[in-house]
């Protein structure tokens, strides 16, 4: 599941009471709740609201300009109408608003650390706020795409070059500290993979 953006696509249409609550009876009126994103893929955004409820709701036919797009972890503020999705009644968002980013809103960016073998040289990555990547200083490893998923994980892919070939890479990394200047990835044996700082 893509957890970085939420945009309007096909919607998997659910029931849940909780959404009649949230967001009123059926008919047009709208309502704006408040909340936590858990979940976010290309149809739907998954939130925690502040009374504690788990909305599902569908992006169908919102104007981008309106819905932007979330990170898991947001803090958000939407107003959303109930609709019929074939015969069942679903959630439809009308307007979303960021309050509060996610950590992982930081994570865009450029990212590096002194090579090992060139202490005159740094290499890492950039991380492109649509999903594109790109290597820094990397010639045999080029990373060309990333996706954070929860709880806490990087995943990088791009390929492996060396020895005459050319081979596909996906190197999964669990995020160990992200703030403002740094970033440390490790793997799941507790081993520190990186340890980055943000390339202004």
């Amino acid at each position: 599941m893509n957890h970085r953006i939420a945009r309007t696509a096909l919607f998997a249409a659910a029931v849940a009471c909780g959404w009649m609550t949230a967001c009123g009876p059926k008919t047009a009126q709208t309502e704006t709740v408040n909340g936590r994103v858990l979940d976010a893929s290309m149809n739907t955004v998954t939130i925690r609201t502040e009374a504690g409820d788990t909305l599902t709701i569908s992006t169908l036919g919102a104007d981008p300009a309106k819905v932007q797009g979330v990170l898991v972890d947001d803090s958000v503020s939407l107003t959303c109408r109930t609709i019929e999705v074939q015969g069942h009644n679903a959630l439809e968002a009308q307007e979303l608003n960021v309050t509060a980013h996610s950590p992982y809103f930081y994570i865009q960016g450029q990212w590096v650390e002194p090579n090992p073998i060139d202490s005159t040289a740094v290499q890492g990555f950039a991380l492109n706020e649509d999903g594109t990547a790109a290597s820094i200083g990397m010639a045999t490893l080029q990373i060309t795409g990333w996706n954070l998923t929860a709880p806490k994980t990087l995943i990088l892919t791009g390929e492996s070059i060396g020895n005459g070939q050319t081979l596909p890479m996906c190197d999964t990394l669990t995020v160990l500290r992200l703030d403002a200047d740094s970033l440390v990835l490790g793997h799941g044996n507790g081993h520190v993979a990186w340890r980055l700082g943000r390339q202004k």
